[in-house]
């Protein structure tokens, strides 16, 4: 029987009159009289498992320790299909990025792709919790340092996710999901777009629902080549031959 049944039942039973409400107050004793602890207790419990969880996209996960780098990261490339959250019709990009990319270069390569300027705050959301730019001032304590953790840290194998979010305002959310991770073609300069679909919503015009219902009918005029002309801008990463 759950709790809140027993602890209903029990309020009634003593008072002998079920069609009168219980209180909250009732109701919070009796679930410590039944749990045996003090409210201090219990919100210690509470913010024991809280430290043990940690958020993906709106998803309550198992937090898990940063592991070290994995040996073939090196000589491995994550193929990665990143889409816009909410986007309809939807807006992505398939990405091809070292898995020894540090995040704070993954988040160059994102704003890239989608042709965001970097004028607002970002971070990632991952099962080893939330990474960002030291630099930003936003009182968000928890937040580590993006620069320490890379791809393959983080997103380890397929089908492994990770969200990406820019402007806490608009609140451009970007669902990374690992689709493959393949060994690197020799003397191939990474990352690289090999596919995708729409432009991305142009800079503060209000978020996901205000570009669906303005934006929709501007038609797909996103280019693969001219992404990576942009994309080669960066201080890439070579793999050499092997």
């Amino acid at each position: 029987m759950p709790l809140w049944v027993a602890c209903r039942a029990r309020v009634w039973k003593a008072r002998r009159v079920p069609e009168e409400p219980v209180t909250f107050d009732e109701l919070e004793q009796l679930l410590l009289r039944l749990t045996g602890n003090s409210i201090e207790a219990l919100e210690q419990q509470i913010q024991t498992r809280l430290k043990e969880q940690t958020l993906v996209g709106g998803k309550r996960v198992t937090r898990q320790e940063l592991p070290e780098l994995p040996q073939d990261a090196v000589t491995t490339v994550h193929r990665v299909k990143v889409s816009l959250y909410g986007a309809k019709p939807p807006v992505w990009r398939r990405l091809e990025i070292p898995g020894a990319m540090p995040l704070n270069l993954v988040h160059a390569v994102l704003q890239i792709a989608f042709d965001w300027h970097d004028y607002h705050l970002h971070a990632f959301e991952t099962v080893c919790g939330q990474f960002g730019s030291p630099d930003q001032d936003d009182d968000w304590p928890e937040r580590q340092d993006e620069a320490t953790a890379t791809l393959a840290q983080v997103a380890g194998a397929e089908r492994a996710k990770v969200v990406y979010s820019y402007d806490f305002g608009d609140d451009w959310r970007h669902d990374i999901v690992v689709e493959k991770i393949i060994p690197a073609e020799p003397g191939v300069a990474y990352p690289r777009c090999t596919g995708g679909r729409r432009d991305g919503p142009p800079e503060d015009c209000g978020g996901i629902w205000v570009f669906n219902e303005q934006f929709a009918d501007f038609g797909d005029l996103f280019n693969v080549g001219d992404l990576n002309e942009r994309l080669a801008d960066l201080a890439t990463v070579l793999i050499p031959a092997r």
